[in-house]
């Protein structure tokens, strides 16, 4: 063995690692998380749901639509507004909130009528 075969190799590496880079100036952007991901690290809360049960409808008589209020658990109140109301569906939990003023509701209906 001489002394130019432990050189040549070494002479070699130094030479393939260099620190150039050959990416034509691109540069790495992290992507935004998605929703789900966001809720997997506890950033974003799941929200708790409850069960909403019909308590009165109110049919617009200008546009057939109907006027829908449901009562889930402590008192968490959802209006909606649509031409055929289910019995009961899934709502966002909100305990305590105020109950939905009818007559606001059909002003409203009656204003988009016009």
């Amino acid at each position: 063995m001489t002394k130019y075969m432990v050189i040549l190799p070494l002479t070699l590496s130094m030479l393939c690692n260099s620190d150039v880079s050959f990416a034509d100036g691109y540069k790495y952007k992290p992507k935004a998380y998605t929703k789900q991901q966001l809720k997997h690290q506890g950033v974003t809360p799941n929200p708790k749901y409850t069960t909403c049960r019909l308590k009165k409808r109110i049919k617009s008589q200008i546009t057939g639509k109907q006027a829908c209020i449901y009562q889930g658990g402590n008192k968490t109140y959802e209006l909606m507004i649509e031409s055929w109301c289910p019995k009961q569906y899934k709502c966002i939990y909100k305990p305590n909130s105020d109950e939905p003023n009818i007559d606001k509701v059909m002003e409203s209906l009656r204003s988009v009528g016009k």
